[in-house]
């Protein structure tokens, strides 16, 4: 399965159970590791939304941050 259709299968997942903090964490992760750190960013920050106090996706977010230049937002997520 490449890369591409594992992201797929997740966001289809993803539909019939909208509120899965492990599945919405492994697209996260998984578009972040693509390079895609635009659409993990929208992820991670919907899910905070939903699980505020889930340390995944802070941290996810803040590699996010990182990988987009946005170095202020990712130390204040820090601190």
């Amino acid at each position: 399965m490449s890369e591409q259709d594992k992201i797929q299968s997740l966001r289809e997942a993803l539909k019939l159970s909208p509120q899965n903090p492990p599945l919405r964490l492994m697209l996260a992760d998984a578009l972040l590791s693509l390079g895609h750190a635009e659409e993990a960013e929208k992820e991670y920050r919907e899910a905070l939304a939903l699980w505020p106090e889930e340390n995944g996706f802070k941290e996810g977010l803040c590699r996010a941050f990182f990988r987009l230049g946005k170095y202020d937002l990712a130390l204040a997520l820090i601190e």
